[in-house]
This record gives C-alpha cells, structure tokens and sequence, in this order.
C-alpha cells in the first residue's frame, strides 16, 4: 500500500477516533464504570456506520495505545495493521509501519 493511501486512510480512521474520545469523555461524565457505551468503529472506511459496545474502561485500554484502534469485527486491514484482542462483536488493532507513525502523529493525547 502506497504512504498516500495509507495516510488517507489514516486521517479517517483519526476522525473515528475523535468522535469516540467525545463519547468515552461523555460516558465518564455519568459516572458509571461497568455501563456500556456505543462506539464508532474506527476502521478506515469514511462510510462505516458499524457501532462496536464497549465500557468505558475498556476504550481507555484501547487508546492506552497510540497506535491502537477498535474495529468492527470483520473490518481489519491486514495490510497496515495487526489484531491485538478480540471481543465478541470487535477487534482491536495496532497499525504498523508508516501507518503507526501517522497514527501516534495524529493522536491528539500524545
């Protein structure tokens, strides 16, 4: 894969990941740690609209990781990035190579 692709796919991927740092930040506010939330999958489709059931623990575990990202299951990119854990309706994935680079780039908490 080619470092253009890889960095579209990347930023939107990003996004994803934006969008569920707002929902763990909202989740949190509640005060429940055991309840569980509706996440955006993170994959790299700009048109996914797949929703992955995590607590709020677990997506900090996820992000814990630079260049970790939860997927829906069946949304992996073999290519770019490797499953470190799977749950039963998810993935969790690490990017490699160039694309872990963009990722850790474009992760607002590092």
């Amino acid at each position: 894969m080619e470092k253009a692709q890889e960095e579209r796919l990347a930023l939107n991927e990003a996004l994803f990941r934006d969008v569920n740092e707002r929902i763990r930040e909202i989740s949190d506010s509640f005060g429940q740690k055991d309840a569980t939330y509706d996440f955006l999958c993170e994959c790299s489709d700009p048109m996914c609209a797949e929703r992955v059931v995590m607590t709020s623990a677990e997506y900090e575990y996820v992000r814990a990781d630079p260049t970790r990202f939860v997927v829906a299951k069946g949304h992996v990119l073999p290519e770019v990035e490797s499953v470190v854990d799977r749950a039963k309706d998810h993935a969790v994935v690490e990017k490699e190579g160039p694309a872990a680079d963009i990722a850790i780039r474009l992760d607002r908490r590092f």
